[in-house]
């Protein structure tokens, strides 16, 4: 009786699938906490933006506190996202892939645009460094997990 093709692929690629599972769930924590300064009160805000050497955070501007409530709320949720699609990585993997592209190409012009606007740089370049190593570690195991 020849073995099943199906449980050799399986066994080949199951490496990769817990790999890319791993890292979808490590990102997708790491963004969850973003939830926290989505409902922190904007004297924290401030405190975090003076800790940070940024100076006094406007906080009498509303569209200032609208927008770093709404980045750390999609920042939480695009986390969630991740630890969904973390949940079956072969059935997901279209949206992984797709996670993929838009995390690097965000990430990418993001960074670009950090450094720009004067960001400290440790701040910049874990941003970089990140998206140098999250987005093709994530791709080289969906890769694999396809193959």
């Amino acid at each position: 009786m020849q073995p099943d093709m199906s449980d050799s692929v399986q066994n080949n690629t199951e490496p990769a699938v817990k790999r890319l599972q791993l890292l979808m769930r490590l990102f997708g924590c790491i963004c969850v906490v973003a939830f926290l300064p989505f409902v922190m009160p904007v004297a924290w805000m401030d405190w975090c933006h003076r800790q940070l050497d940024l100076g006094v955070f406007p906080i009498d501007k509303p569209i200032a506190v609208y927008l770093a409530r709404s980045t750390s709320a999609l920042c939480g949720l695009y986390g969630a996202f991740a630890l969904i699609l973390a949940t079956d990585v072969i059935k997901y993997q279209k949206l992984i892939l797709f996670h993929i592209a838009g995390l690097f190409s965000i990430g990418t012009i993001g960074t670009f645009l950090a450094y720009q606007c004067g960001m400290p740089i440790f701040w910049v370049l874990t941003d970089f460094i990140s998206i140098l190593i999250i987005c093709p570690l994530k791709y080289c195991y969906y890769k694999r997990m396809v193959a």
